[in-house]
């Protein structure tokens, strides 16, 4: 069977994403089953929310006591808007199927493979999301598995959790900061994260920050 070259490449450059996802979604099914969460319903919560900053949002939630609307909303993570929007202008005319699944796994993991992708000219940005987001699902939902059986002999803290996404997510952004605007909106993230830290809720913060960054951004021209 011959399979799609940019499909292959998003598998290539996904192998990443499938051992640092994987040990994110080990820390996230600890801290639900911690929480009060039943393991069955942690691990559902990675096969259907598959959202990183939205269900760790949640956990905090369950922990304080919040009530499910106030869960529900947070989880919509309104910085998968301005996402969504550069997605489809970057693949352009699909079918409501294709979009619909391109959708499902929408995070910043193969959103900034995908943006990266783009940049160096693949030649089909669909076929190769679905290779990268092959390997970030198959990543968060089985290592939320093995979360769940570990519970709380899984100790995120103890393993440099604190420390190591975030540079996961610098090592995703530096090859995508070029140009001016590029710069810009990545001081502004800067900015309006410290920002967010400080005035708002712990379940707020990245969705705060992201969706200000992308706002500003988007009205910036070079």
């Amino acid at each position: 069977m011959v399979v799609n070259p940019s499909f292959r490449a998003g598998l290539r450059d996904g192998v990443v994403i499938l051992v640092a996802v994987g040990a994110f979604g080990v820390a996230f099914g600890a801290l639900a089953v911690d929480a009060g969460m039943t393991g069955w319903l942690a691990v559902l919560a990675s096969a259907i929310v598959v959202s990183g900053a939205a269900q760790f949002a949640m956990v905090g939630l369950l922990s304080s006591g919040a009530a499910p609307v106030l869960i529900a909303t947070t989880g919509l993570a309104l910085r998968h808007l301005p996402m969504s929007a550069r997605l489809a202008a970057m693949i352009g005319p699909r079918s409501p199927t294709v979009r619909a699944a391109l959708a499902y796994v929408l995070v910043d993991e193969t959103f900034g493979l995908t943006i990266h992708a783009s940049r160096r000219g693949e030649q089909n940005l669909v076929a190769y999301k679905f290779g990268a987001d092959v390997l970030l699902y198959t990543g968060w939902v089985s290592g939320t598995v093995i979360g769940v059986i570990l519970g709380s002999a899984a100790d995120p803290e103890s393993w440099g959790a604190d420390v190591f996404f975030p540079l996961l997510f610098l090592g995703l952004a530096a090859p995508l900061v070029r140009t001016r605007r590029d710069w810009f909106v990545a001081g502004l993230a800067v900015v309006l994260a410290l920002g967010a830290t400080l005035a708002l809720s712990d379940a707020w913060q990245i969705t705060g920050a992201a969706a200000g960054a992308a706002a500003i951004g988007a009205g910036f021209r070079e």
